[in-house]
């Protein structure tokens, strides 16, 4: 009744370790050529349709209510798929890499610690004197003008200018905390490292406004605080007290590329110190998303198994997110 993928094949069992190297080899073998996919993100372009737009009709020229509904939820759910992919997504901190504070790394990168802000992840465009924020469903969370180059008639000085950054949005303290930044007026940062990436991102939003509420920029945009990763800088990001909610720590290696996806080069950690959200339970539960193929995939993108349709239909699976029983094999 149900078909598992061999369990050899799948590359999320591979050593954690194994996996990071993996990874950063083929980031600094292959120089991804991502404008287009940047121009496309700050142009607001919403992906292809899978009937090739809203516009594509049957031969007789009748749509039913049932095919424009189908058609509506295929879209829906391909939007969802596409932005939720243009975030990068960290593994669970599972195990201690080797050259945490740069200790047995042999270009001796190391990697930084960051206190992950509770709130709405986010992926925010600024491009035609306009800022749109949009959560990983692709649902758009704000529009409005900001400080940020191009984010407003104001700043809005370049054709080719944009920016793009990966941030978690606060209501309670109307703030932007920007934890990377992939574009900056229309420079792309996707293939450079975090370290750089991060001392751009300081950099630049302490040169202008961004960091100030006015009627020109309504949200203030500020950036995640980051140490080193030793014993110092990780008990600074443990025990500091913040503006904001801490919800767990980031761990992002120094010489890794902002990847979209699940990356092996960015991790996270919750305990009940840094995350209210932290719960430990001696039967856990696992939610799964129903996608194309029937496969039953992760919120972090990994396919567990893909199901036959009498399992489907057995299991009346119609829904994309399903919550399960941890079962261990």
């Amino acid at each position: 009744m149900l078909r598992r993928t061999a369990i050899k094949r799948q590359p999320w069992t591979k050593d954690a370790a194994a996996r990071r190297r993996e990874t950063l080899a083929q980031q600094r073998q292959a120089r991804r050529d991502l404008t287009a996919h940047a121009r496309q993100l700050a142009q607001q372009q919403e992906p292809p349709s899978p009937h090739g737009g809203e516009d594509a009709q049957p031969m007789d020229g009748v749509i039913s209510a049932t095919s424009k509904r189908r058609t509506r939820e295929e879209r829906v759910k391909q939007r969802r798929e596409h932005f939720s992919k243009q975030l990068m997504t960290p593994e669970w901190l599972i195990d201690i890499p080797k050259d945490l504070n740069g200790n047995g790394s042999l270009l001796g990168e190391g990697w930084y610690v960051l206190p992950r802000p509770e709130g709405k992840r986010c992926l925010v465009v600024a491009n035609g004197g306009n800022t749109i924020a949009r959560i990983p469903s692709g649902s758009i969370l704000k529009k409005f003008p900001s400080a940020l180059p191009c984010g407003s008639h104001k700043t809005n000085k370049s054709n080719d200018g944009y920016c793009i950054l990966d941030c978690i949005f606060q209501e309670q303290n109307e703030t932007f905390y920007v934890l990377d930044v992939m574009c900056w007026k229309g420079y792309l940062l996707y293939n450079c490292t975090t370290e750089f990436r991060l001392y751009w991102m300081r950099d630049k939003l302490s040169e202008g406004a961004t960091g100030m509420t006015a009627p020109a920029n309504p949200f203030r945009f500020l950036p995640v605080p980051s140490y080193e990763s030793d014993q110092e800088g990780i008990m600074a990001a443990y025990s500091t007290t913040y503006p904001f909610l801490k919800d767990g720590l980031l761990f992002y290696m120094k010489a890794g590329h902002y990847e979209m996806g699940l990356s092996p080069l960015a991790l996270v950690w919750k305990d009940a110190n840094t995350s209210r959200f932290f719960v430990y339970s001696a039967k856990p539960s696992i939610v799964l998303r129903f996608e194309g193929d029937n496969e039953f995939v992760t919120l972090e993108g990994i396919a567990l198994f893909t199901a036959n349709q009498d399992f489907i239909q057995e299991h009346e699976v119609c829904m994309w997110n399903l919550t399960l029983g941890m079962v261990a094999y």
